[in-house]
């Protein structure tokens, strides 16, 4: 088992990104196609007394700047670090109006209206309690028509359940571990009967507890892929939510010891319902594929 020291403190850490100046050197490396020797380095950036640009670069290396006989290039950390400026999850904030969702709801047949305020997407319907809210950086939404936006966050969404699904947490990438339950009373994914089962991703790293239903959880299994493919549908390429993904009767938990929980798919008259256990794993599949 591999194992890991931790040799800065995260206040020193974010302490030699508090100056605009080593910024500036970041932001040069970023924008570059190679590594950068010191004066190639020193001409794209601001900083015209060379004792100084030498302090603050010093700052960077080894967290951020790795050094070679090359020149300077970009760390993990200090590509992650760009990506977030130019992402805008640190230094940019967005709200746009409310749009609604076509189709209607498909657990109720009503109105749906996504929102979008402090970089989280919520989507909510006027005639049931089915609602979903997950954080979206502005970037994503960046240079998008009005009417892509639900499509984007969809994808978005799916993106991030995947990488859930992969067993990395969205925020640490730290190693995460699903259990299947009955939601909480505030969890924001489900205002539904606590008979309504809810995959919830532990992350043994930060502590994080993501949520989603059992049936978007789902969505990307083979089964429920192939299942939808035979009927002519693409379930990859249409956004969430156009499918019941909300209890009504599309989830269920069926029984407590030992512990199942069903999702059923519905296409034309068809059934596939697949059932998991408490740790997600799937004990049955009706009909079996």
């Amino acid at each position: 088992m591999p194992s890991f020291v931790e040799q800065t403190e995260p206040e020193a850490v974010f302490s030699s990104l508090a100056d605009k100046k080593r910024v500036a050197i970041l932001r040069a490396l970023w924008q570059a196609d190679e590594e950068l020797s010191f004066s190639e380095l020193h001409d794209a950036v601001d900083i015209e007394d060379s004792g100084q640009f030498n302090y603050h670069l010093g700052k960077l290396v080894g967290q951020f700047v790795q050094k070679s006989q090359a020149g300077y290039s970009l760390t993990e950390p200090g590509n992650q670090i760009n990506g977030a400026i130019d992402g805008g999850s640190y230094t940019a904030d967005g709200s746009m109006a409310p749009i609604q969702i076509e189709p209607p709801c498909p657990t109720c047949g009503g109105q749906r209206t996504l929102e979008y305020e402090a970089d989280r997407v919520r989507v909510e319907c006027d005639s049931c309690d089915a609602r979903a809210a997950f954080g979206v950086p502005p970037a994503a939404f960046a240079d998008r028509e009005r009417e892509e936006i639900p499509a984007v966050a969809s994808r978005y969404l799916r993106a991030e359940l995947s990488r859930l699904e992969n067993g990395f947490c969205p925020y640490c990438d730290g190693r995460i571990e699903r259990h299947v339950g009955p939601p909480e009373p505030d969890e924001p994914l489900q205002g539904v009967d606590e008979q309504f089962p809810v995959i919830r991703y532990e992350c043994r790293q930060c502590g994080a507890e993501p949520t989603s239903g059992l049936t978007i959880g789902l969505f990307s299994h083979p089964a429920v892929v192939a299942f939808y493919h035979d009927h002519g549908i693409d379930i990859r390429d249409r956004p969430v939510w156009e499918f019941p993904v909300f209890g009504s009767d599309a989830e269920q938990i069926d029984s407590e010891d030992p512990f199942r929980a069903s999702a059923t798919f519905r296409v034309d008259g068809d059934e596939l319902t697949i059932t998991v256990d408490e740790q997600f794993e799937i004990v049955d599949i009706e009909p079996e594929r």
